[in-house]
């Protein structure tokens, strides 16, 4: 590997794991209502709680940080997650293209679905499974969430197994190969339009910050099945290993639109994940690429000097 190239991956990865961490600080909240909504159990007569009476009910009866429980967990899961999907697609789409001697819509969306399947195998699922047991222990008014990450991975693994961290798999890799095809895929299809339909009003940021949106809608209603299955899969006390019998069980006792339960909050935060994660990637690897030509330059000026 040449110096550039290692330095084209050093830079996607830092960027990547800058824009992840950013990015769920930020939306967080929602994620924390979007994943109470889900482990709620919707039957006849009764009422599912709103994403403002979850919201309200927990700042009053726990306070604010409460809201909070598990970002810790999905803030590092996001760092390191971001880093490699970025890593992944460059890497997977550089030799795709090489291979076809062209780059289009294809390409880019079997570069999102390996970087999906990279991502899921490596931090997406433990990282779920811890967030998931963490928001979960809290509604009940646990403590899982104020231990340390390493203390939360201690307990869990302690009580459930080392294995349990993966436990949801393959809704993951459902959610993230689908969530990766239909973000890159659809983001950089609408940026490229919008660049050619409005060169003088779509600038880099603005078009960046709306494709970002637009590929966040689409998105959250391709993947949402999936997300709702795993968060049902990683919920403390389930019993089900296997994606199609949880599925099946859920549509048989809450009715097929259980599949899209909490879209809402799901689509707050994807849609603006989507803009904050691509701006900040962008800026990211902007600073970062100036910073190495300013080296390079300096190292130029020395040698000229010796």
């Amino acid at each position: 590997m040449d110096k550039k190239q290692s330095t084209s991956t050093l830079t996607s990865i830092l960027a990547g794991g800058l824009a992840g961490a950013s990015e769920t600080v930020v939306t967080y909240p929602a994620e924390f209502v979007k994943t109470r909504r889900q482990l709620e159990v919707s039957r006849k007569g009764f009422k599912p709680s709103s994403s403002l009476t979850i919201l309200r009910s927990t700042i009053v009866n726990h306070g604010l940080s409460n809201v909070y429980s598990g970002c810790q967990t999905l803030a590092t899961s996001n760092a390191i997650k971001s880093g490699v999907r970025f890593f992944s697609f460059e890497t997977s789409k550089r030799c795709l293209t090489r291979v076809s001697g062209k780059s289009n819509t294809s390409i880019n969306v079997a570069a999102g679905l390996c970087a999906g399947v990279t991502e899921s195998m490596l931090v997406v699922t433990p990282g779920e499974s811890l967030k998931t047991r963490v928001i979960h222990d809290a509604s009940s008014g646990g403590n899982l969430g104020k231990q340390s990450l390493p203390g939360i991975v201690s307990e869990v693994v302690k009580r459930e197994g080392v294995l349990s961290l993966w436990k949801g798999l393959t809704p993951v890799l459902c959610k993230q190969g689908t969530n990766s095809a239909v973000r890159f895929a659809t983001f950089n299809e609408i940026r490229d339009r919008l660049k050619i339909a409005w060169p003088e009003k779509m600038d880099g940021t603005t078009a960046t910050l709306v494709a970002g949106a637009g590929s966040g809608v689409l998105t959250v209603y391709a993947s949402m099945p999936f997300d709702n299955i795993k968060t049902k899969m990683q919920s403390i006390g389930n019993t089900h290993t296997r994606m199609i019998r949880c599925a099946m069980h859920m549509a048989k006792t809450e009715g097929v639109k259980v599949f899209w339960k909490a879209t809402t909050p799901r689509l707050v935060r994807l849609t603006l994940s989507s803009s904050i994660t691509f701006m900040v990637y962008d800026h990211a690897v902007s600073i970062m690429n100036n910073l190495t030509a300013d080296k390079a330059e300096l190292r130029t000026v020395r040698r000229q000097m010796a």
